[in-house]
């Protein structure tokens, strides 16, 4: 089953998320196959605000166990971040 995890920044965070970038992009590549899509919202002025992150998990609780082990997360760069069960219908994932 598919999972989407929506996040959004805390205001002020855009070095936060800098600096903690390797590591959070280490993180999605070492989930493989497990990984569908990722990548930031951006603002108006073209710089990040949050992050859309697609993976396949068995079930909610361990999609929910996926997107908690992301570095973004123990780095407190979030203020919200949404995790659903998503069904893929048009267009090409891979």
């Amino acid at each position: 089953m598919l999972f989407v995890a929506v996040s959004l920044d805390k205001p002020g965070m855009l070095e936060t998320r800098l600096s903690t970038r390797p590591p959070h992009v280490a993180w999605l590549e070492s989930l493989g196959d497990t990984l569908k899509l990722a990548g930031p919202f951006l603002g108006d002025d073209g710089q990040p605000l949050g992050s859309l992150v697609i993976i396949e998990a068995p079930d909610q609780a361990a999609a929910e166990a996926i997107f908690k082990a992301d570095p973004y997360v123990a780095a407190g760069l979030f203020a919200s971040t949404s995790v659903r069960p998503w069904r893929h219908v048009f267009g090409k994932l891979d």
